[in-house]
């Protein structure tokens, strides 16, 4: 029996630690989904020089020039000088940052007496700032520039954190209380996620601004 009455929150202890988990959601992911195709009337060749901090980056960069594609370009990456065999040079910086937020302390304590984490997740940020400078590859003239500052909003929890809810539940809450502090602070195990998720829809939306960019140059009298 006293087995049975010890093996008991043990189970309880368990399941409350590994329930506590909330899948990686962007809220705001809509605001970045082309509802539509505006596709270039004469077809186009744009050589693509790429500057980003990592190899991500670059793999988002070479993800814009391949969906370019939908939009009646060829987006290559432009080796040594060779501009001459391209109508646009577009130049594409990437810059990514990342953010916490103070908010996942009181989600931590006192969130914890609810399992705030499990239902909610933990708030954090995911920041690109995409520039575009489009130049006519013949002439050198400035087509234009298009800056595009992309802010998602990102909800997600794992055991790696949330472990300290279902303790709280058998410690008077300390570990939550002290545990929160630190949870303030960005989870950079969410970053793949986030990646992965929003790369292909930032991609085709950054690829369509180029192409309407285009469009109106090429139409323009």
């Amino acid at each position: 029996m006293k087995r049975l009455s010890f093996t008991i929150p043990l189970l309880v202890l368990a399941a409350a630690i590994t329930g506590c988990t909330h899948p990686m959601t962007i809220t705001n992911m809509d605001n970045y989904h082309n509802k539509t195709i505006v596709a270039l009337d004469e077809r186009l060749t744009i050589g693509i020089r790429a500057n980003a901090a990592d190899l991500n980056g670059h793999r988002f960069i070479a993800a814009i020039g391949r969906d370019l594609l939908k939009y009646n370009a060829q987006g290559t990456a432009v080796l040594n000088d060779g501009s001459g065999k391209f109508d646009v040079i577009a130049n594409i910086s990437v810059v990514s940052k990342y953010r916490g937020s103070g908010w996942n302390y009181w989600a931590e304590f006192p969130g914890f007496l609810i399992w705030f984490p499990t239902w909610h997740g933990y708030n954090y940020g995911a920041m690109y700032d995409i520039d575009v400078t489009l130049n006519d590859a013949k002439t050198g003239k400035l087509i234009n520039t298009i800056y595009l500052p992309v802010r998602l909003n990102v909800k997600h929890a794992d055991i790696s954190r949330t472990w300290t809810d279902g303790v709280s539940w058998f410690t008077l809450g300390i570990p939550s209380l002290v545990g929160g502090l630190p949870y303030m602070t960005y989870d950079e195990t969410v970053t793949p996620l986030v990646e992965q998720e929003a790369g292909p829809i930032l991609a085709d939306y950054a690829a369509q601004q180029i192409a309407l960019t285009l469009h109106y140059y090429k139409s323009a009298p």
